[in-house]
């Protein structure tokens, strides 16, 4: 097996990552399938670094790069041949795997490669085996007539020494005599983590934009506005997708109040729907513009050839053209609708400034601008390379399944509770909106002010979810004080388990964090749980306000030194109270409407509640992921508006629906559907009333 820990670099693993995904299942491996563990991985991984290097360098596809692969017994120190006709190109590699990222390129290697070489220009194909010969055969009239380059890939930083550097220097004396035929390049780890995040990058968006009654903006950037129609816009988001709002503060929120009136105005009154709706606004890279008419441009439409596209304001009211064309297309398409497109040549920063300024009328939070910082993008951007996991960062991204990835919600929650200052949690408890304030000691500022490893990203957030499953399997029935601190000191209680079970090792690879963390999670829980009033009770007295106890940094400081003391010095645990009988509540939907705990459209997410839930119905989710999204209504009856069908349903109404829909035949007969649905932080709305009762609970207490 490669190597861990610190022996291997970030960017090494990263790559090892990539090679496996890429060319897993794609480059041959039949003659080294017999070998295990590290003596198998070595050769895959220098193998698919050879064909990594072909499409670099050749532009090729990964399984035309797959092909080319060579190495092998009798290779003759080539370990991919790749004949190009189409630029007139034979590649030669020699690939050197580390993986602590030190491969070197010695004068062994450098003879190995240029034997290789003159045994193709003096055709001894027979010396090679059978995919090398073939690939040769191709290559020599490259090799002879056009061009041919040396193509040397080290998974490390140190060029190669000079008794090989004069070795190929000679082969290109002999070789280039009669004119330059051969090159030789070599490729280093740096190029090869730069290759494989720009793959990982989205590809820059080409669009044509076809403008009526338009006119040219005069000012230092090239600027068009006019009028586009919804079936060209439609078509945009029907072939890009959510790749359109790359560079918007957020994405498009799904199926609120407020979109599903935009369709409705579409499919009812479209020829009104210019006047009614504030149209969108793009920025690209360039563009070019196709006039129809050469001696008077404006009298007729022009097209705009975009590069580089992204809408930066107006991404709701894409996404509602989109579903109303696709509902009701013939009626939708008589609607246009207003566009401007700036090209800002490139300049990332202007076009930030344009999406934020672009956004102001609107309902932005400032969240949205923390989802355009850099560290995000690289968060996002490694996580998905190391661990091939999402990072969804846009307020009105869908939130990928758990098992698939996180959110920027759920990471800052995360790291808040493992920062080492328990001030971060009480923050977060205090709101969540904390997280998001900058400055010198401001939150976000505090907790992002690194790129936490992908490694740190994961644990971190899964160790956030084992926690809330944890206090959520307390129950309800809990004594009301001991309930009251699971609900409002969630966050502290995640800060310990933190502190006590190993957050300085979040980010030692051979640290085992299931075992030693988050298997041990269910049993610490009550503990910490029990822990925790008793402190309370005790430094602050019988009456004191639970909730606003995990409120205040100085507090949160104090309970949490005093329970780690306690637990590194074995001191039992106090005795649990005698369970409470508690009065009959109200229900959950009345409850959070009353205290208008949710704003309308406020995103949710149906969330299976155990495994054999999740299996039943996972394959008939992700065959439209609306039906998953849903939207909060404050609506007494039925709260949920869903994305799928935008009808409105009560909670559990909507859960029975989907479980039929599904085909589950061993479906319960009723369901829990308030805890079932999500809100982006991962809190159901069950939880959430479970919160209000909890402080309600508590003020009784206080008053008795």
């Amino acid at each position: 097996m490669a190597t861990s820990g610190a022996e291997t670099p970030r960017q090494v693993i990263q790559v090892r990552e990539q090679l496996h995904e890429t060319f897993d299942g794609v480059i041959d491996d039949s003659d080294i399938a017999h070998f295990r563990g590290g003596n198998y991985e070595q050769r895959f991984l220098s193998r698919a670094l050879a064909a990594l290097a072909v499409r670099r360098v050749g532009k090729c596809s990964v399984t035309e790069a797959a092909r080319f692969v060579t190495d092998g017994i009798a290779d003759q120190g080539l370990d991919a041949i790749a004949p190009l006709p189409e630029s007139g190109l034979a590649l030669l590699v020699q690939a050197k795997w580390s993986d602590k990222g030190t491969a070197t390129f010695d004068v062994d290697a450098a003879k190995a490669m240029v034997d290789g070489l003159n045994r193709i220009e003096n055709e001894l194909y027979d010396q090679f085996n059978q995919r090398a010969g073939a690939l040769a055969l191709e290559a020599r009239p490259f090799i002879i007539n056009e061009r041919a380059t040396l193509l040397i890939a080290l998974m490390g930083t140190v060029e190669p020494s000079p008794p090989a550097r004069e070795v190929l220097d000679n082969a290109l004396h002999e070789f280039n005599r009669h004119g330059a035929r051969l090159n030789v390049q070599v490729l280093y780890a740096k190029d090869f983590h730069d290759q494989i995040h720009a793959e990982l990058r989205p590809k820059p968006i080409q669009l044509n934009v076809r403008l009526d009654d338009w006119y040219q903006q005069k000012g230092p950037l090239e600027a068009f506005q006019g009028t586009v129609s919804a079936e060209s816009v439609a078509e945009w988001y029907e072939t890009h997708g959510t790749g359109l709002f790359e560079q918007n503060l957020r994405a498009p929120l799904g199926t609120t109040l407020t979109n599903a009136e935009i369709g409705h105005t579409l499919t009812s009154d479209p020829t009104r729907f210019w006047y009614l709706n504030n149209g969108i606004t793009m920025i690209c890279d360039s563009l070019t513009a196709n006039h129809d008419s050469a001696r008077s441009p404006q009298s007729r439409p022009t097209t705009l050839a975009v590069s580089g596209a992204s809408i930066v304001n107006g991404a709701q009211t894409v996404r509602a053209v989109a579903r109303a064309m696709h509902d009701e297309g013939e009626t939708a398409a008589n609607a246009n609708l207003s566009i401007k497109v700036i090209a800002t040549q490139g300049n990332r920063d202007f076009g930030v400034q344009v999406s934020q300024a672009a956004n102001r009328q609107n309902a932005i939070e400032q969240r949205d601008h923390i989802a355009l910082e850099p560290v995000h993008q690289a968060i996002k951007a490694n996580l998905r390379a190391e661990l091939r996991k999402q990072y969804v960062i846009k307020r009105g991204e869908p939130v990928a399944a758990p098992e698939t990835g996180c959110s920027l919600d759920e990471l800052a929650l995360a790291l808040a509770c493992l920062h080492p200052d328990a001030e971060q949690a009480a923050r977060a408890a205090s709101s969540t909106d904390n997280l998001w304030e900058q400055g010198p000691k401001g939150s976000h500022t505090v907790l992002f002010q690194r790129e936490p490893s992908p490694q740190k990203v994961w644990r971190s957030v899964l160790t956030l979810r084992a926690a809330r499953s944890a206090v959520y399997e307390l129950g309800s029935g809990e004594n009301s004080r001991e309930a009251a601190t699971a609900e409002h000191g969630s966050f502290l209680i995640t800060h310990l388990l933190f502190q006590h079970l190993g957050g300085a090792s979040i980010d030692d690879p051979d640290f085992d964090w299931d075992s030693e963390v988050l298997e041990k999670i269910p049993v610490l829980v009550p503990d910490l749980v029990r822990r925790l009033t008793h402190q309370i009770i005790t430094h602050h007295g019988p009456r004191s306000q639970i909730r606003t106890a995990f409120q205040t940094g100085e507090t949160c400081r104090g309970l949490a030194k005093n329970v780690l003391a306690d637990l590194a010095e074995g001191v039992a645990l106090p005795a649990p109270p005698v369970k409470e009988r508690k009065p009959r509540r109200q229900n959950t939907v009345p409850l959070l409407i009353d205290r208008r705990v949710l704003k309308d459209g406020t995103p949710l997410q149906y969330v299976a509640m155990n495994e054999s839930e999740r299996k039943a119905m996972e394959e008939w989710l992700v065959e439209d992921e609306g039906r998953r999204q849903a939207t909060w209504v404050n609506h007494r009856t039925k709260p949920i508006l869903w994305a799928y069908d935008k009808q409105q349903y009560a909670p559990s109404g909507l859960v029975s629906k989907m479980w039929a829909d599904a085909d589950w035949d061993e479906r319960p007969v009723s369901n829990q559907g308030t805890a079932r649905w999500c809100i982006p932080d991962g809190r159901s709305l069950w939880d959430l009333a479970q919160r209000i009762h909890r402080a309600e609970a508590e003020e009784g207490d206080d008053e008795g």
